[in-house]
């Protein structure tokens, strides 16, 4: 039997015995409408009108073959009709059609309809035959007549499916097509058939393997047609934002060479800020669409590849960019911000958030003139307004105006969520989570990291680095409880890859500080110094960062009881803070620079170890203790510190009472992390029983007490554990770094024979004789690290 007359018998089948007098077949081109209607014609004996106007009501079947193009005149009134079947393409507009619809008077016969069925190519063909035209055609009556495949050259059926298909479909339906293509999954649409179709799981499938080329080809053709057209241009635009296509419809751009157009539309999809709503590697690949010499060219492009280079860690790169394009003396930042009238408000915006990558210090009057540029912006501008607050965030925190912080960092936030920014959103959150770690609160902490996470969860695309910043943060937040391993497990497995990315200072200094201490007491003072000096290789060039891992090296030595090594690096660090300065009270409580502060405190830090019964040590802690640049995280050390120093006055009172307050603090907020960094002084501190013992009267001490334990006593246990008295175990600490008998006996202010009658002592007790036994049963003991 001829395949047509089973296609023609089947169609049959579905049109009689209906009661609507209209039935509808709209269909694309190549699916054989005009033969179906001819054939349907030929079986019925009906009446077959193929011209504009439609046939008049007859007691006989009228088939009407719409023309795909001209004037058609309206339906007529079907009352009295023996039934019309009207065939034409989905486009094509039918006057008085809408009306028989509204009246339930057309019934639609679905597209498919008009394919060829497996069961009925076999029948026709036998059964291998049958079913390889099946899968070569996808049933689709173009590729089909009676011998079995028609012979159609690829690029005849290209230039078809382009010029009498794709041209005809909606923008939606092409970017649907394109995706699905791509290889995406494409939801709630009803493809073109036999272009594609829908298998049994949903996804979207190619008809036939005879129209895979094809139909690629012809895309690419129909996207540059309407690429080239400005009208048709912005329906595929507005399809594409609404089928989250846009970065695959700039790359379908440059590939056509509509490089204009594709930057307008990078430019309309919030330029350099793409990033943050389609994701890095969308960012990226539009970037590489563009040539080499569009950062010259174009705006929009130097400042998107100025931010890509920024988030790889290369501010050089984007100081070079910014210059090529737009001169050089953009890299003088005080220059742009306040000139107004040279420099768009958008411009000067991205060029305050660079600073917060680059190396210079922010002055009050950039911090004025940062916050003029939010009068050049209405309120609904809230991208813009949003990374101002953001980058005056950075600044605020280096700075410690951490209530000023506080407030911006609402704003920023508070912006990002009105412009739907998830990314941009998870960044604040992040910095809030750092900023109550600082403030000694791992509880709040805690909760914005959640936040931080769900901003992530929100993303519809993957951000790696992103990812590592909230694992980072999360492992920090649990070493502040007390739980190291995640922290730990980062440091080991993750840190390459997120120490190559993006980079800023409020970054660098919570990662310095968390992962030097949580090496130095996981493993050792080697393990903390091989990471610190990682991470200054990685930042060579930036002086701020460099300042930032010296005090931190300084912080692991001391820790690891190398006091004279680490006053040696303290020493030679270049900054105005010397221990004089440190020595200063009033000097001290003046103090707001973040370095020169970290520097102070070390100084401290190593006077209170050295010589705690210093008469004005006590006034010097708390001239530091109350400068409000302090973190919260700091000011517990220097508590601690100064319960120490009380001790070591033989003041056990206000000793007791400052770590009663301190540990009570730390209870409420959940924060162990920053008390494990003091254990060289809590272990002496909590080895008197008299404090030890009123501690544990308090329901809160007590708390912090048991998870004080689980990280360990310090060093400065050691010995005294070992039979040394505080003094021998000094002398043999500093023995052990080399240190000769004459500068012992001045740094401890004692004489050189009571360093001789000291080390008698050690000999003794250690079981040794000679100097180098005792350094090495120091090293044995753990009393170095």
């Amino acid at each position: 039997m001829n395949i047509r007359d089973i296609r023609t018998q089947r169609l049959l089948d579905l049109i009689e015995g209906r009661d609507e007098p209209l039935i509808l077949i709209e269909a694309m081109a190549g699916m054989g409408k005009s033969c179906l209607l001819g054939d349907l014609a030929a079986a019925k004996q009906a009446l077959l009108f193929r011209g504009s106007r439609p046939p008049e009501t007859s007691d006989r079947l009228c088939l009407w073959d719409v023309p795909s193009s001209g004037h058609v005149e309206p339906l007529p009134d079907l009352a009295g009709s023996d039934g019309l079947v009207i065939a034409k393409r989905p486009a094509r507009r039918l006057p008085g059609l809408d009306r028989c619809v509204a009246f339930g008077a057309v019934h639609r016969l679905p597209e498919a309809a008009l394919l060829y069925q497996t069961e009925e190519l076999v029948a026709a063909f036998g059964e291998v035959k049958g079913t390889e035209v099946a899968a070569t055609t996808g049933g689709w009556p173009l590729l089909i007549d009676a011998n079995g495949i028609r012979s159609v050259e690829p690029a005849v059926l290209t230039r078809f499916m382009a010029d009498e298909i794709l041209s005809e479909l909606p923008a939606e339906t092409l970017i649907r097509l394109a995706m699905m293509l791509a290889g995406r999954r494409v939801a709630d649409v009803e493809p073109p058939l036999p272009l594609a179709r829908l298998d049994a799981s949903g996804a979207w499938m190619i008809g036939g393997t005879a129209l895979t080329l094809p139909l690629a080809d012809a895309l690419v053709t129909e996207q540059r047609r309407r690429i080239a057209d400005p009208v048709l241009r912005t329906e595929l635009v507005e399809a594409a934002r609404k089928l989250g296509s846009v970065t695959e419809t700039i790359l379908d751009m440059q590939k056509a060479g509509e490089f204009e157009a594709a930057e307008h539309l990078l430019e309309a999809e919030h330029s350099w800020y793409y990033l943050y709503f389609h994701g890095a590697e969308a960012f990226d690949a539009v970037l590489a669409g563009f040539h080499d010499e569009a950062s010259h060219q174009s705006d929009t492009v130097a400042l998107c590849r100025a931010l890509q280079a920024l988030k790889h860690g290369e501010v050089s790169l984007a100081r070079r960019l910014l210059a090529d394009r737009f001169g050089s003396e953009t890299l003088d930042p005080a220059r742009v911000l306040g000139d107004r009238r040279r420099y768009s408000v958008e411009f000067r915006s991205f060029r305050l958030v660079m600073l917060i990558y680059e190396d210079i210090p922010l002055t009050d009057e950039l911090l004025h003139v940062a916050f003029a540029i939010l009068a050049d912006l209405p309120i609904e501008a809230h991208l813009l307004r949003g990374s101002i607050y953001n980058a005056i965030l950075e600044f605020y925190l280096r700075s410690r105006r951490f209530a000023e912080a506080d407030d911006v960092a609402e704003r920023a936030l508070r912006h990002y969520r009105f412009a739907g920014a998830s990314l941009l959103a998870f960044y604040i959150s992040l910095h809030l989570a750092i900023m109550r770690l600082m403030a000694g609160d791992a509880n709040a902490a805690g909760e914005w990291a959640d936040e931080a996470e769900r901003d992530i969860a929100s993303l519809g695309f993957d951000s790696p680095h992103d990812g590592l910043l909230l694992k980072l943060l999360k492992g920090c937040v649990g070493y502040e409880a007390g739980n190291d391993e995640a922290l730990i497990l980062f440091l080991n497995r993750d840190l390459e890859l997120f120490s190559h990315g993006e980079i800023w200072p409020t970054l660098v200094e919570f990662a310095l500080q968390y992962g030097s201490q949580a090496l130095s007491r996981r493993y050792s003072t080697i393990a903390a110094r091989s990471f610190l000096d990682r991470w200054r290789v990685y930042q060579v060039q930036n002086r701020q960062f460099q300042m930032m891992i010296d005090s931190r090296e300084v912080m692991v030595m001391q820790n690891g009881n190398r006091w004279r090594e680490a006053a040696d690096r303290l020493a030679q660090l270049p900054t105005p803070v010397t221990q004089a300065v440190a020595s200063n009270a009033r000097l001290l409580a003046r103090l707001g620079d973040r370095d020169e502060i970290a520097v102070a405190l070390c100084w401290l830090r190593h006077m209170v170890f050295e010589t705690p019964t210093r008469a004005d040590l006590v006034e010097c802690l708390a001239a530091i203790e109350a400068n409000l640049a302090l973190t919260a995280r700091q000011r517990i050390g220097v508590q601690i510190w100064s319960a120490y120093v009380f001790k070591r006055q033989r003041d056990l009172t206000r000793a007791r009472a400052q770590l009663q307050t301190t540990f009570e603090t730390a209870a409420r907020n959940g924060c162990v992390g920053s008390l494990s960094e003091e254990l060289v002084f809590l272990a002496d501190l909590l080895a008197n029983r008299r404090i030890a013992d009123f501690l544990s009267t308090v329901s809160e001490a007590r708390q912090v007490l048991r998870r004080l334990r689980d990280f360990g006593l310090g060093n400065s246990g050691l010995g005294s554990r070992n039979g040394l008295s505080r003094q021998e175990t000094k002398v043999l600490i500093m023995v052990t770094e080399g240190a000769s008998n004459k500068f012992v006996a001045k740094m401890l202010q004692i004489s050189e024979p009571t360093v001789k009658f000291h080390l008698g002592n050690v000999y003794r007790k250690l079981g040794c004789s000679r100097r180098k036994e005792a350094i090495a049963a120091a090293r044995a003991l753990g009393l170095v690290g």
